[in-house]
């Protein structure tokens, strides 16, 4: 069944994997148009497509438009415009979903040919057959078991980058830590902390900073126990107080020299 609507300025068409297909999914695509360019998606040769189905892959999204003319690449992605990874030593598992793609022609009219199409050809042509069910299952297993050596040798080549990347950078910061023909330091992320010598006494002003915010952070006479106790020492110490009074009245009276009676 040939399918040719228009929606929202996309192209419909269906996608089949072989030509005894039944029930193909129904792909969208157009013109990828953006205010950036890039030069793994050159304006004017990029077919942007949507809704495409997961068992889709490279190759037979090329022998889909093979009647257009020659693809040079296949770029596919979860949504559009989504930023590309940098390069990890572990694989990353794909999630069955529908995604996006982008098919780079190698001529601007190949790409004007695939917006004209009125039917696309199987996925399962030129010699490339989509593996579907268990032998899929098996090949994804078999592709997932890292040999170790293979492991080791992604690892150590992203160690390397990386400390090439790393060294690269504190490089351009201690360029930009030195002073200019002006007199002027730039301020970088990792500059110089200044620090203090840790001596007794700031060891204990420090703890002392530390006692009194706890002391504010805790709730007086919050509780009912807690306005009993406050209570309860308060008369404790009047009482002590009135003792302490008592006795130095007591003292005064001894001292005194004059003596009328």
């Amino acid at each position: 069944m040939k399918s040719n609507k228009r929606t929202h300025d996309f192209r419909a068409l269906e996608l089949k994997i072989s030509e005894q297909s039944i029930s193909p999914h129904t792909i969208y695509f157009k013109e990828h148009s953006v205010r950036e360019h890039s030069s793994d998606k050159p304006s004017g040769r990029t077919l942007f497509i949507v809704n495409v189905p997961p068992y889709a892959d490279e190759k037979g999204l090329k022998n889909a438009f093979s009647e257009a003319g020659t693809v040079n690449s296949v770029i596919f992605a979860t949504k559009p415009n989504a930023e590309i990874q940098s390069e990890k030593f572990t694989k990353e598992t794909c999630k069955l979903s529908f995604k996006v793609c982008y098919l780079v022609f190698k001529k601007v009219s190949e790409l004007n040919k695939a917006l004209e199409l009125t039917e696309l050809r199987p996925m399962n042509s030129n010699g490339h057959e989509i593996i579907v069910g268990m032998k899929k299952w098996i090949q994804e297993h078999n592709a997932a078991v890292e040999l170790p050596q293979v492991l080791k040798e992604r690892i150590e080549t992203f160690m390397k980058t990386h400390d090439n990347k790393t060294q690269s950078e504190q490089k351009q910061e201690k360029q930009l830590e030195q002073q200019d023909d002006e007199g002027w330091i730039t301020v970088t992320k990792g500059g110089k902390v200044q620090s203090f010598a840790r001596t007794e006494k700031v060891e204990s002003k420090i703890m002392a900073k530390e006692e009194s915010k706890k002391k504010r952070k805790e709730l007086k006479n919050f509780y009912t126990f807690q306005i009993r106790e406050t209570k309860m020492k308060h008369i404790v110490s009047l009482r002590q107080k009135f003792e302490e009074d008592k006795k130095k009245i007591v003292q005064i009276k001894q001292s005194r020299r004059f003596k009328p009676f």
